[in-house]
Parts: structure tokens; sequence; C-alpha cells
């Protein structure tokens, strides 16, 4: 009796451990009292363009919470969500050189651990989590031997990471290779719009990566040349909004993730330069950028429900965001 209690009470904990990794909003047990966690945003940036600041931000009481700092500020780094942990990968460090490492953010308990490096030291990447498992694109390395480090050509590599195991894989390449491209996971494929090629010109398509049959496809062309831009999946289409030309700066596109086929909708309220989007609650919450000599300094929410703009509230001022998540919160009991 007593070996099938306590094979129920670790199916239990591994059911549980799961429902908190797909993001379910209230998680209940064998053995313990149920906990509800609401969705929150995770703002990620610094002073410079280094990013060494974390702020968690409740878009419905507009409270702007600062949380625990980088513990290794870098430049140019990606993060991705993936239930209530944050990865920060990569980038480049106080000595400029790229860096393989993963830093990874509890949002629960507001600590950092360290988690396997990269298999490729990167920045100016990508990344986008799809079924759980997280996923690095693109991106930039440096030339061996070269000090200060010099960037290389736009990477191919992409390579994928497991929590439960700890464990980086490389997976098939790029068609092309792409950095500073806008990444996301939707329909269970991964998406890469846009980025720098290696030739140095803004890639003008749209790459897509098949985790079943291991294979990068390009199903499709951007409606402009994109580059610095953000992308966030909302309903049953992606968005993707800014860029770094007057005129992207100003639009937004909706990207249908199984026909390919795109269309416009209404433009932002503020022009942004390398802006920061991430979906929450069905709602597209857009960041950061600049224009001209002006820094964007409001968060903005599109309602698609309703298709309009509305600010949210503003970011600390001096604030550069590198990053911005969506993840979940334990609210209190």
């Amino acid at each position: 009796m007593s070996h099938k209690v306590g094979r129920e009470i670790v199916e239990d904990a591994v059911r549980c451990k799961m429902r908190i990794l797909q993001n379910d909003g209230v998680v209940t047990g064998f053995c313990a009292r149920p906990r509800k966690v609401s969705q929150a945003l995770l703002l990620l940036g610094g002073q410079t363009f280094m990013c060494d600041k974390v702020y968690m931000i409740d878009h419905k009481t507009k409270e702007i919470t600062p949380k625990t700092d980088i513990p290794s500020p870098r430049m140019e780094c990606s993060a991705c969500a993936i239930g209530c942990k944050v990865y920060v990968t990569g980038g480049r460090g106080s000595e400029n050189g790229a860096s393989k490492d993963v830093w990874v953010y509890d949002t629960l308990h507001d600590e950092w651990s360290k988690a396997a490096p990269m298999l490729v030291a990167r920045f100016g990447h990508g990344s986008a989590e799809l079924d759980h498992i997280l996923y690095v694109v693109g991106g930039h390395t440096s030339l061996a031997g070269s000090f200060p480090a010099s960037p290389s050509v736009s990477l191919k590599q992409v390579e994928q990471y497991d929590p439960q195991t700890n464990k980086w894989t490389l997976v098939a390449p790029l068609r092309e290779g792409v950095s500073n491209a806008a990444v996301v996971g939707a329909k269970n494929k991964l998406f890469a719009f846009g980025g720098t090629s290696v030739n140095r010109d803004k890639f003008p398509k749209v790459q897509c990566f098949d985790p079943c049959q291991n294979r990068w496809s390009v199903p499709a062309v951007c409606p402009q040349l994109w580059r610095y831009t953000a992308a966030a999946v909302v309903g049953n289409h992606v968005v993707v909004i800014g860029g770094d030309t007057e005129f992207s700066a100003s639009s937004a596109y909706r990207f249908n993730s199984e026909t390919y086929q795109w269309s416009k909708f209404g433009d932002v309220t503020a022009k942004r330069i390398s802006c920061h989007a991430v979906a929450s609650g069905n709602r597209l919450y857009v960041v950061g950028g600049y224009f001209g000599a002006q820094r964007c300094k409001t968060l903005d929410c599109y309602d698609p429900s309703t298709d309009t703009w509305d600010s949210i509230t503003s970011v600390p001022y001096s604030l550069i965001p590198t990053a911005f998540v969506s993840t979940w919160k334990y609210l209190s009991a």
C-alpha cells in the first residue's frame, strides 16, 4: 500500500511540474493546496546598452517593480520565458566577446542561476519556446584570436535546450544565416522573420522550422525589408511590428502561420526602431525603441478585439530595454 501511495505522489509531482511548464493558471495536486498564478511582464535592460536590470510590470495595476539584477551584465543577449523561468542566452559581456552563457531567472523566488552553456557563442540572436523546448536562432559569433572581438557573418546554427535534462543539441541550420531577426514559435513551428543576412544585407524572407522533420523552409516573403523588428503570437496570428526604417518603424502586420499570408493593420501609436513586443492575455504589448533622437518610454497595448492601441504606463526613462517577456507569478493566498 505504501508503495502505491508513494508512486501516486511522485506521479502527481511530475504532473504538477508539467502544468507549471505548460503555463497552466491554477496548479492543484494530490497533497498540495491550489496555488493560483497570473501573467506578468518582465522587462530586461539597462541605462546603457548593457543589460543588467530587471523590472516586473503588472499590466493591470500598472505597477513597475525592480527585481534582482542580472549577475553578469551583457549586451545583445536574448531572453525567452518557459513557464515561471526566463532564460537569458548569449550576448556580449564586459570584454566584448560573444558568450555561451545561459542565465535563468526564477520569477517565483526572484533568483538567478546558471544553466548549461550553449554550444555556440553568439549575440544578436533570437530565441523562442516551442513545446517547452528553448530554441536559439542565428546571431553573430566572434572571430577567434581577435581582440577586441570582431563580429563574424550571420550564423546559420540553431540549437535547442531541454530544461528537463539541462542539455543543448544542434538542430538543422537556417536556410540563410541571419542576425537581428524576429523569432517566435507558433502552431508547432518556429519562425524567423527578416534579419541581417550573411552579406550584411536585409534578408526579406520568412524562414520556418518544422521540429518533426528537423528542416527549415522559406514559405513566404516579408512585406518589408526587416531587421531590429519585434514579433509575438496574438491569437491565431503572428504580429510583426517596428523596424529600422522610418516607414517600418510605424507599421504593424499580421502573419497567418498556417496559410503564410500577410495582412496590414492599424499603425502603432509611436514610431519605434528596435522595439520589443510580447503577447499576454490575448493582447499585444510593445515597449522600447527610439525614433530619431527621441526614445520611446511608453508601454503600449494593442487589443485585437477592438482594433485599438492604448498607452498603459511609462517605463523608467533611463532604461534601454534589451528583452521583453511574458511570464507567471504566484498570487497571494
